[in-house]
């Protein structure tokens, strides 16, 4: 299997075994199956989303409230109810995370399984270990939905919103209560006699906001058929629904116990739906669709209903289990991740993964190298701060990356699951991982140049600076790190790691560029990576040239932007042309990156380039595709770069004092960016990870039904 690939379903049920072996007997099941950079998934053994928006699903039916057990993992950290639905995508050396939201978690933090002495469990259940280092989910952070609030309220028309949700709010002839919220009770989790039901987006690219007028789309922000029929749900995605996967699951029979929801589209073409009582009989008979527990049993969660009216779509009742989803999916904005991440892996580790009652606290500006407090023209700066700072700085010795929370009270886990991994690294012309034992930075000479154009050289790479006052570099947790600022907060900031190694685009052959990237964007701060037949410094001399950049920008959600540099530069505000990346008979196949997009995990990035064709894909999944030369949105087609090219990978923050604007006007909602905006509103932080380039390699495996190409003269 290639880096970040798909463990078939049979085989990936063997991960949800991991708390009844021992942990060393389930790697050895995993690794005799998984060969190299595969994805595992929890318990239900098939790639798709699970219940609450994760993957996977539990073969052994525990769910909300259920019990869990350890196997034989040696630990005196005491017994917690599980994590749901567990999926681990191994990249190289990183091992990806994610699982059910906990509806009554603050955060989420993994870490390696301690020694049993070095673990202190207080009488009121906080649990200390001794020189601890967690790494902490923190935020989704990202722009918003209005709440009940519609025209001609005051402020109904948002431009950082997506629309509004209405809970408390009259949808189409009823008034609605949040009690009415609630339609009964669904499982996060596969059991027997259990059904699962599938959510599919509709493709009408007419009723996806970004594409019909710029406003954020989320994944709620598409009208979802939900369908118990695996025949239904083959049929739909023929049809190019998108595939958002299992939503949750029901009883495979109706009874005494279950209740019919109904739907039925009514004025302006409003998809709702409902269940017996008031509202139906205000309505009228509507369609059965599922039938759901009126009761809540051992397993369930509450299944929740929110009307959503994007700005640019289709109106629509959307169904959520759980109430972590249904925030979610009422406010959107600032949530907590359900996604960890562990990287620098270098052989089998058990990982601690735990949902908790309080935030991880936040120690500051986590940078490779450390920096005192500083003012740049007038614009404050908080002090960069080292690991070893910041665990001389704790009490505890405890270190939490990616705390976001000010003085919070202790943390108690409230769920926890042990995770057995190890790193599976592809072969490559060229794979960096950027060990913990090796010190990047000390491999580049002395910088030359000026704060305007500082170069950094080492024997492979050539690292640039770009008009910051201050910039920090080198390796870490196993990764790649930046910390950096623009100049006075008032100019176009940018870093460029140039990697110098041989790489061709032929015809014939594709050339393949991999890597993970921390993939929280707005319109002023985001990555890139660049495919250029120009030499370094890159930046300096991509007017000579052909330069292909692609990465995620914009507020979240956002989507890849993919650009052709055809001999002229790039800054922000002077950018190349685009190119299309999605076929535009359909809305896109993929959901917007930002539902995982969080400051310390990752996306992997893949680019497949001959000149004839780009492929892009998204954690190993097939995301774009365009055929070249491509007609760009500047008027003309754009061919490539072929023969000898060059890799770099970016960063930008541009004009960091306006960052947080939109519309003339800064984000005043404290649930939006709030991370960002309290302590990181003019410096930044990226990780890059597993950076890989192989000339000559063949095609990925497309659909071309399902995903079809755009682009072409």
């Amino acid at each position: 299997m290639s880096a970040g690939s798909t463990l078939p379903a049979r085989s990936s049920i063997l991960f949800g075994m991991l708390q009844r072996w021992s942990a060393l007997g389930v790697l050895a099941r995993l690794l005799a199956v998984a060969g190299s950079g595969c994805t595992f998934v929890g318990d239900l053994g098939q790639d798709s989303m699970s219940a609450g928006g994760s993957a996977g699903g539990s073969d052994d039916g525990v769910g909300e409230g259920g019990d869990a057990t350890d196997g034989d993992v040696d630990t005196t950290l005491p017994m917690l109810p599980p994590l749901t639905n567990v999926r681990v995508r191994i990249v190289g050396d990183a091992a990806n995370i994610t699982f059910d939201a906990v509806d009554a978690a603050v955060d989420y933090r993994v870490y390696a399984l301690p020694p049993n002495d070095a673990i202190h469990v207080g009488g009121d259940g906080v649990i200390v270990i001794d020189d601890g280092l967690y790494r902490c989910a923190g935020q989704r952070e990202a722009l918003y939905m209005l709440e009940d609030i519609v025209s001609p309220d005051e402020g109904w028309n948002d431009v950082a919103a997506g629309g509004a949700t209405l809970v408390e709010r009259q949808v189409v002839g009823f008034t609605r209560t949040e009690g009415d919220a609630e339609l009964g009770h669904v499982y996060l989790t596969e059991a027997a006699n259990r059904l699962p039901v599938y959510a599919l987006a509709d493709p009408d690219v007419e009723d996806d906001g970004a594409v019909a007028c710029g406003r954020p789309t989320f994944v709620a922000s598409r009208a979802h058929q939900y369908t118990a029929d695996a025949a239904v749900r083959d049929a739909l995605v023929a049809q190019r629904w998108r595939d958002d996967g299992i939503a949750f699951w029901v009883p495979m029979t109706a009874g005494a116990a279950t209740r019919p929801i109904y739907e039925a589209s009514l004025v302006d073409d409003a998809l709702l739906r409902w269940i017996d009582g008031p509202e139906a009989t205000a309505r009228g008979p509507g369609t059965t669709i599922l039938q759901v527990l009126r009761e809540p049993e051992p397993g369930t969660v509450p299944l929740m209903r929110v009307h959503v009216q994007p700005y640019c779509g289709r109106a629509h009742d959307e169904l959520v289990a759980g109430l972590a989803g249904f925030r979610r999916v009422r406010r959107q904005g600032d949530q907590p991740l359900p996604a960890l991440r562990w990287s620098g892996l270098t052989g089998p580790i058990t990982l601690v993964a735990e949902a908790l009652d309080q935030g991880c606290p936040y120690q500051g500006i986590l940078s490779p190298q450390g920096e005192p407090a500083f003012v740049d023209e007038g614009a404050p700066h908080e002090a960069y701060v080292t690991l070893a700072q910041m665990r001389a700085a704790s009490p505890s010795g405890e270190v939490f990356v990616n705390g976001q929370y000010d003085d919070p009270p202790p943390a108690r886990a409230i769920r926890r699951s042990f995770i057995t991994v190890a790193p599976s690294l592809p072969t490559m012309d060229v794979y960096a991982t950027f060990p913990e034992e090796e010190d990047f930075f000390a491999g580049f000479a002395a910088p030359t140049g000026s704060v305007y154009g500082l170069h950094f050289d080492a024997p492979m790479y050539l690292m640039s600076s770009y008009s910051n006052s201050h910039v920090h570099f080198g390796s870490m947790l196993g990764e790649f790190w930046l910390a950096y600022n623009d100049i006075a907060a008032g100019v176009n900031g940018m870093v460029r790691l140039g990697i110098d190694a041989p790489a061709r685009v032929d015809a014939g052959s594709y050339l393949h560029v991999t890597g993970e990237v921390g993939a929280l964007t707005t319109d002023r701060r985001f990555p890139q990576l660049f495919i250029s037949d120009q030499p370094a410094p890159l930046q300096d001399n991509l007017a000579s040239g052909t330069t292909v950049i692609v990465g995620p920008r914009r507020y979240a959600p956002s989507f890849i932007d993919l650009q052709i540099c055809d001999h002229m530069t790039w800054d922000l505000g002077y950018e190349c042309a685009g190119l299309p990346t999605f076929a535009a008979d359909a809305a896109p196949q993929v959901a917007p990156i930002a539902d995982t997009a969080g400051s310390d995990n990752a996306v992997q990035l893949d680019v497949y380039l001959s000149p004839s064709r780009i492929y892009l894909l998204l954690d190993g999944k097939p995301y774009a595709c365009t055929d070249l030369p491509a007609l760009a949105d500047d008027g003309v087609a754009h061919g490539p770069p072929v023969g000898d090219v060059r890799i770099a990978w970016g960063d930008v923050l541009a004009h960091s004092a306006i960052d947080f604007t939109l519309g003339g006007g800064p984000l005043t909602v404290p649930d939006s960016y709030g991370f960002h905006r309290r302590h990181l509103p003019t410096t930044t932080q990226r990780h890059f990870d597993n950076l890989g380039v192989s000339s000559g390699v063949a095609a990925p495996p497309w659909d071309e039904v399902q995903v079809p190409c755009s682009g072409g003269p």
